[in-house]
């Protein structure tokens, strides 16, 4: 029998190479991204076996939704993958009070929110996998992502917590903790560095020559994730 998944972040990345191998495989899924015309290829490639659903993680009402559109679509959810996140480099100390909470609002209560919004769902299938993409900072911080580090290290401790706390219901929570994939995370974390405080130049600025050519080169193949 075939499953069905739910994947959030499906756009690009580790998400989008998931997305397409899971329904190479035959399986069904409900597809998120914040902009759902990203996604359209998927729907004519693999017609009604894939259902799409705009999604903002931080947005619990959305995570409902999405969660009830794969039970009417497909009656069923049997998997789950929070891939959904983003980083900025900058010095904590740089980093506005808002820009900050907000990487922590996608990373860690997006995983949050589609967590719970799934749970009765798997508990009363009495099965059920909850897959949480945290990352190889959620073990080993590193300077210019303390927003990112934190979130992440927050995912996998959630995640172990979880686990057991499930178990008996027939449901599993695993945490994914890839390093440095091929994936729009470096670009994006890149983007919006501010001008560094003197300080901070043989930390953060060291880490912004060494990733200068990294974008689009990163050792990690997402297909090798899926």
């Amino acid at each position: 029998m075939s499953k069905v998944w739910l994947i959030t972040g499906a756009a690009n990345g580790i998400g989008r190479a998931t997305a397409e191998l899971v329904l190479e495989k035959g399986d069904r899924l409900v597809a998120t991204a914040r902009r759902v015309d990203r996604l359209g290829d998927l729907v004519e490639r693999y017609g009604s076996s894939v259902a799409l659903a705009e999604l903002d993680v931080t947005d619990s009402a959305a995570a409902s939704r999405a969660v009830a559109k794969a039970l009417e679509r497909f009656g069923r959810l049997d998997v789950l993958i929070n891939n959904a996140g983003y980083a900025h480099l900058a010095p904590f100390e740089q980093t506005p009070e808002v820009d900050f909470r907000n990487e922590v609002e996608t990373n860690f209560f997006g995983v949050v929110n589609l967590t719970r919004a799934v749970l009765p769902v798997m508990r009363r299938q009495r099965a059920g996998h909850i897959l949480n993409i945290s990352s190889s900072s959620g073990r080993f911080g590193g300077p210019g992502s303390t927003a990112y580090s934190a979130a992440k290290w927050a995912v996998s401790g959630f995640t172990e917590s979880l686990a057991k706390e499930v178990a008996p219901s027939g449901v599993k929570a695993v945490s994914v903790e890839p390093g440095s994939i091929r994936t729009n995370w470096t670009r994006v974390a890149r983007g919006n560095v501010p001008t560094l405080l003197e300080e901070y130049e043989p930390t953060i600025g060291m880490i912004m020559k060494l990733t200068e050519h990294i974008a689009g080169n990163e050792p990690g193949d997402p297909m090798r994730v899926a």
